[in-house]
Formats: structure tokens, sequence, C-alpha cells
């Protein structure tokens, strides 16, 4: 098993992706300090996740696009803040459906305020988010925001019913709602990137497709890297040791790939209130049926595809895009 390696420990040995994270910061807590107003609630709830970090992956895409086609990456800055709020709006409603108490090791909005103050925090980031893109973007950039907030509503709402039966989902379905419910704002972020840089409509579609397959890769990756850390985490339901509760690509393949008692145990665990420690039960699952395996391998074969759909495009910056879709697939 390859062993991971920190977002942190990454940026250290890439000073450029390092510098433009701290200007995506910067700007970020400059944008919603700014924002801040009464009630005074709503916006301590909104920040709180902020706070807690994150990657930053999506806002880095856009000025790495941007920069991609020999663009100025500081006219791309506001609408990958943007993207930013936008993904943290999405999280904080994704916590609230699937009811989760932690995020990055911080409570989880609804848990540190309540629901009602989770829906409108999110619902304010989003509205701030498209008050920036709507002061300072073309048309061709708004319209792709907004396709990609319509697709992670979809992929949202398929997500939720996927997680009430895991094994009657195949995994063809299952990364159509990936594609859409992770993949749709990192395609967004790259091609927005590429239009606001002045890409031509070749570069900018490559840039796309580019960011559609880094999502899908990006997902599969937390969906290897859930089940394998899962062991380690407190007792509690196995639904809830499992993030996701069933919506992950090892359990939905490891149900396709079992034989019948397998699948039995598989289904007792995740229809029962039993500790984290039955979690070895499932693994044992995991195991012959290879669903880790396959997993990974998927997450590489769209980290080849992220790949190939920028062959030949001679971007300024190739070499560090070609990279990061490695991390990716393989962290």
């Amino acid at each position: 098993m390859r062993q991971r390696i920190l977002w942190t420990d990454y940026l250290a040995h890439n000073k450029t992706l390092g510098s433009k994270l701290q200007l995506i910061d910067e700007e970020l807590f400059k944008v919603l300090m700014e924002a801040s107003s009464e009630p005074k609630i709503l916006y301590d709830a909104a920040i709180h996740p902020i706070k807690s970090g994150g990657k930053r992956l999506r806002p880095l895409l856009v000025l790495l696009a941007c920069e991609a086609v020999t663009g100025d990456f500081m006219k791309a800055l506001s609408v990958a803040v943007a993207i930013e709020i936008i993904h943290t709006s999405s999280l904080i409603h994704d916590d609230l459906i699937d009811q989760d108490s932690e995020r990055r090791g911080a409570p989880t909005v609804h848990m540190k305020y309540d629901n009602n103050m989770a829906i409108l925090s999110g619902d304010i980031l989003i509205s701030k988010a498209m008050q920036m893109i709507s002061d300072n973007s073309s048309i061709k950039v708004r319209r792709a925001i907004a396709q990609a907030c319509i697709e992670m509503c979809e992929g949202e709402c398929l997500d939720v019913s996927f997680k009430k039966s895991p094994e009657t989902v195949t995994e063809e379905n299952y990364l159509k709602m990936v594609g859409k419910k992770t993949g749709a704002l990192v395609r967004a972020a790259a091609e927005c990137g590429g239009i606001i840089g002045g890409g031509t409509r070749h570069q900018v579609r490559s840039l796309a497709k580019y960011g559609e397959f880094l999502g899908l890769s990006l997902q599969l990756r937390d969906d290897v890297h859930e089940i394998l850390t899962t062991e380690t985490g407190p007792e509690a339901s196995l639904n809830n040791c499992l993030l996701g509760q069933g919506s992950n690509l090892v359990l939905i393949h490891s149900f396709r790939n079992s034989d019948k008692s397998q699948q039995n145990l598989l289904r007792s665990l995740f229809t029962s209130n039993v500790d984290c420690h039955r979690l070895r039960d499932a693994t044992n699952v995991f195991e012959n049926s290879m669903s880790i395996q396959h997993v990974e391998r998927l997450s590489e074969r769209f980290e080849k595809e992220a790949k190939e759909a920028i062959i030949g495009m001679n971007f300024r910056n190739q070499r560090i895009l070609e990279d990061l879709a490695g991390y990716v697939a393989r962290n």
C-alpha cells in the first residue's frame, strides 16, 4: 500500500503551489470578514468550517488553469475564492444531511450551532459567492459555475438515495453521481480559469476535461481512505464509522463481487447498530473481493485520463498540472 503524502508536505516541495495557496487564504478571509454583518451568529457559522482548513484544491485549480493559458492568475483570484465558498457551502449542507459530527477535526456547523443555522450559513455563502461572480465575471464563467451548482444538487440527491440501499447501486451509477457531486465543481474551476486567462475554446475544453477526471480520481481516493482509516475511529455505529454510510465505491463493489454469505454479512453489519470494531469483519470481505485495489486502480485510471486530456497542449505549467493529478490519485 502506497504511503499517503500529507498535503502540507506536498506543498512544501511545490513552492509555486504554496504561494498561490497562501494568496487564496488571504483573499478568502478578507472577503468573508468584510462581508460579516448582523446577525453575527450567521456569519460566525458561515466562517467556522473555513477556519478549520482544507486543501483549497478548487480555487488553486482556477489559478493554475488561468496560468496554463498564459493568463494573469491574479485576475482569476475573485472567482477562485467564490468557488471555494460554494464548495464550503456544499460541505455544510452535506454534513447536515449525513448528520456528521466532525469535519477536519472540528465540530460541523450543525453540531456547533444548530440545523437551522447550518442551512442559513450555507445559503449565505452561496449568495456571497454569486454576488462575487456577478460583479467580476463574464457570462461564460457565470454559466459554467451555475451549471456546476445544478449538477452538485443533482449529485447530492443521488447520493442520498444510494445510501438507503448501497447493494443495489451499480458502479456506473455511482460514477455518474460522483461526476456530478464532486466532479462538476472541479471541472468548473479548471474551465473558469481557462476562460479568465483568455484560453482558446480547445484549451478551455481540455482544461475542463482535466478537471472532470481529477474530480473523479479525488473522490475515489477519498473512498479508499475512508475505509482504511475507519478502524482507528471512535466507537460508534458502523454506519457512522464508514463515512458516507454506504455511498462508497469500495462497499458497492464488494457487494457486487462477493458470494451470498459475504453479502449477508455486509448487509447485517450495515443494517444493525454495531460498533466500529466489527469493521474488521467487513474488511475481510473487502479484501476477498479485491474492492480496495479495484477502486485504487480506478482512481489511477482517472488520473491517467486527466493527464491525457492535456497532452500536447503545452500549457505554461504543464508539469505542475500533471504532477497534481498524480498526487490526487495516489494520496
